[in-house]
């Protein structure tokens, strides 16, 4: 689910319609600006384009305020100088809420990560992302504390800040085939850096979850009265046939990003994607993570054969596009498979207000366009 920022400006969103509009064109000529609005209100997990204005006008009548200090510890927690201007929110994410402050030594974006990010994973991140950089792909620089951390816990959480980049949206979904073939490049770019890794892969994305599981979920969201309990009944064969698909553990394992997704990523000038993520990297195989980016780049909000072949073709202007089959998305199920049960445990009980209204419209999305078998069987076909 694309995500709204704190401050939406329709002007933003418009321009982010018009720009839908030219890719819905390049495989429906006749796609009206009405079509490409709809397109994307779907995206942002509304039902339309006066429900997203509504939403936005929601926002800006209700900006949320940062806790009283908290900009200020920040700053101290990574020595970054004397606060200038207040903190303002940027985006709410699964993580939790973003916050942009001003101090005398420049301009910062500070994000809460889940604990399990660690200052050695993140310093794993960041080794992929010096190497990337100067290979030629755009990041941010990351802001290191005098204890030489990139992670500090701040009241409790666990933060990260890295400089503020001026940079353009994300991609919207459909992408074009130029954006596809840009963002094949990178990944092909990261994957000729070819960074050994001897640690496992992570267990998010092989653990499957039992059938008794899944049952218990779903009498939960009864039980809790959601509206959405029987649609979930009824993707549970989609689940079954999707954990069908095993993974075969990979000769050689290399240090891939892991969360290399459209949201994750922004345009900035000539159509340069600046990579904005780096704490989930880890053990992977090109395969596998070529496996996890289609789902993601390629499979929303269906699968989208023309960037696919962009896609590949960016690629391969870097290195060799390898051999992929059905395995080769064992990973991405896993991942997917995950999130959508951690989405729906979300919106039955919820931690705050704000994760219970984040939480059931992942829950809402996740049910209405589930990753499916078929699906992933139409990104092997170019």
């Amino acid at each position: 689910m694309k995500l709204l920022p704190d401050r939406p400006s329709i002007e933003y969103l418009r321009k982010e319609a018009k720009d839908l509009l030219a890719v819905l064109r390049e495989s429906t000529p006749d796609a009206s600006l009405a079509d490409a609005q709809r397109a994307l209100a779907a995206e942002y997990g509304v039902r339309d384009w006066p429900a997203l204005k509504a939403e936005v006008e929601r926002r800006a009548a209700d900006t949320p305020t940062a806790p009283e200090g908290l900009a200020e510890d920040l700053a101290e927690a990574f020595d970054l100088g004397t606060l200038t201007e207040p903190a303002k929110p940027v985006l709410f994410t699964a993580m939790g809420r973003c916050w942009e402050f001003r101090t005398d030594r420049g301009r910062w974006l500070a994000v809460t990560v889940y604990d399990w990010i660690t200052d050695e994973q993140a310093k794993l991140g960041a080794r992929l992302r010096d190497a990337a950089v100067a290979a030629g792909v755009a990041a941010p620089a990351a802001a290191i504390s005098p204890h030489g951390r990139l992670i500090e816990k701040v009241r409790g959480e666990n933060w990260r800040v890295h400089e503020w980049l001026e940079v353009g949206p994300e991609p919207v979904l459909p992408v074009s085939t130029a954006m596809a073939r840009r963002a094949g490049a990178l990944f092909g770019t990261l994957h000729a850096l070819a960074i050994p890794s001897d640690e496992p892969i992570h267990g998010y994305l092989t653990y499957r979850r039992s059938e008794a599981e899944w049952q218990h979920l779903l009498g939960r969201a009864r039980a809790a009265g959601k509206p959405w309990a029987e649609q979930l009944e009824a993707r549970l064969p989609v689940f079954r046939e999707l954990q069908a698909i095993e993974l075969e553990a990979p000769d050689e394992l290399m240090l891939c990003n892991r969360n290399l997704n459209p949201e994750n990523v922004r345009q900035g000038r000539d159509g340069e994607l600046t990579v904005m993520e780096w704490d989930f990297a880890g053990s992977l195989s090109p395969e596998l993570e070529l496996g996890s980016a289609l789902t993601q780049w390629l499979m929303r909000p269906h699968v989208n054969q023309r960037g696919l072949s962009a896609f590949r073709d960016g690629y391969g202007e870097v290195r060799e596009w390898p051999k992929l089959g059905l395995d080769s998305f064992a990973v991405a199920i896993s991942g997917w498979l995950n999130w959508t049960y951690n989405a729906i445990c979300e919106a039955i009980d919820p931690e705050d207000a704000e994760r219970a209204v984040f939480a059931e419209r992942e829950a809402v999305e996740v049910l209405d366009r589930p990753m499916t078998r078929g699906g992933l069987e139409q990104l092997l076909v170019v």
